[in-house]
């Protein structure tokens, strides 16, 4: 089951159910990760996303709902992702290069923001990556620590009130 929440200039985003639509938003994830931002992290790194991508943490999170995705599809192709866990902290958001600058980021950050004010969230959180700041930044995302390095992963926490 897929529930339709925004379309606009031919895109549409949807709040996905089906394991088959999140196996298919965490590819895009990984093409796009390994594209633009595993150039700059170590091997250690990457190998901490992708196992996080594909442990099956978030398969479990996804089934107990507590792992929201939404998909941005431009007619039948995937363009972008985005997914909120617990409601409150944008775990991935991903998409593809060729549709950057069309406004997929922001349509899918504004149907995840509209879901998380519905239940009473007040603030959305991100540790975002060297890449995402300026996007961020630009969704009135605020740094709220310095730069950290985990587990390989370099980021920044930040957060948005809604």
């Amino acid at each position: 089951m897929i529930t339709k929440t925004n379309i606009r200039n031919g895109l549409t985003v949807k709040r996905i159910t089906e394991e088959a639509d999140l196996q298919a938003a965490l590819k895009l994830a990984e093409n796009v990760f390994m594209q633009f931002e595993a150039p700059a992290f170590s091997e250690r790194g990457v190998e901490s996303f992708l196992s996080f991508l594909w442990g099956k943490r978030v398969r479990e999170m996804f089934a107990d709902d507590s792992f929201a995705v939404w998909n941005c599809y431009s007619g039948e192709t995937l363009a972008g992702m985005l997914a909120l866990r617990d409601r409150e902290h944008i775990s991935l958001a991903f998409v593809r290069s060729d549709f950057h600058r069309q406004g997929i980021g922001r349509m899918l950050y504004a149907a995840a923001k509209a879901e998380a004010s519905a239940h009473g969230t007040k603030r959305i959180t991100v540790n975002a990556s060297d890449y995402g700041i300026p996007f961020y930044r630009a969704m009135g995302f605020r740094e709220t620590d310095m730069r950290l390095l985990t587990d390989g992963i370099l980021y920044t926490p930040m957060a948005a009130k809604i």
